[in-house]
């Protein structure tokens, strides 16, 4: 009897938990510095993203998988949004999404992580280096977990061949994701 129970115990330590963002309560924007004198931000309206491992305390290890549509791309202007999806900027037609796939996911503080990743855009993969602070963790009504978390980072635009514009638009692109996420369930 003594030997089922550890068995099943070791059975249930192998379950990796999973996380899925709640995209009703985080946003994915970026800023991109116009002329050297002002900045224009926007938004993907549409994103997933789910984490395999971690706990509503420690993150480390833990995947991250992500998805944006670039046809959701937002900036508060139609003529603009339009130019974004052509092929001198995400090649939407050719590349309808941006993806990111972490390597690994370390801790550098007491809630700060160093997420390392491929990131994928208009058909082109690079690594690159996000700092992400744990904002915290609560339980829902449902009594699951969730976890915030504030990504800020900045990536080369001109590395991934997004390079419309020529010299209006500054190569570097802050990137400022909001995300918070709900314990899955096992089924």
């Amino acid at each position: 009897m003594v030997l089922l129970i550890a068995l099943m115990l070791l059975s249930y330590s192998g379950i990796t938990q999973s996380w899925k963002i709640d995209a009703n309560h985080s946003s994915v924007m970026f800023n991109a510095k116009h002329y050297g004198i002002s900045f224009i931000n926007g938004r993907f309206m549409d994103f997933e993203a789910t984490v395999e491992g971690g706990t509503p305390e420690d993150f480390t290890d833990a995947k991250v998988s992500f998805t944006a549509q670039v046809g959701s791309v937002s900036t508060g202007a139609e003529g603009r949004d339009n130019h974004l999806k052509k092929d001198d900027f995400f090649d939407m037609e050719n590349h309808p999404t941006i993806s990111f796939v972490s390597k690994s996911f370390t801790k550098s503080g007491d809630s700060m992580y160093k997420v390392v990743g491929d990131l994928t855009m208009k058909g082109n993969t690079k690594e690159v280096e996000l700092p992400a602070n744990h904002i915290g963790s609560t339980k829902a009504r449902n009594g699951g977990n969730k976890v915030g978390f504030q990504i800020i980072g900045k990536v080369n635009r001109n590395d991934f061949e997004v390079s419309g514009a020529g010299r209006g638009v500054a190569p570097m692109i802050e990137i400022i994701c909001n995300i918070e996420m709900a314990e899955q369930k096992p089924e």
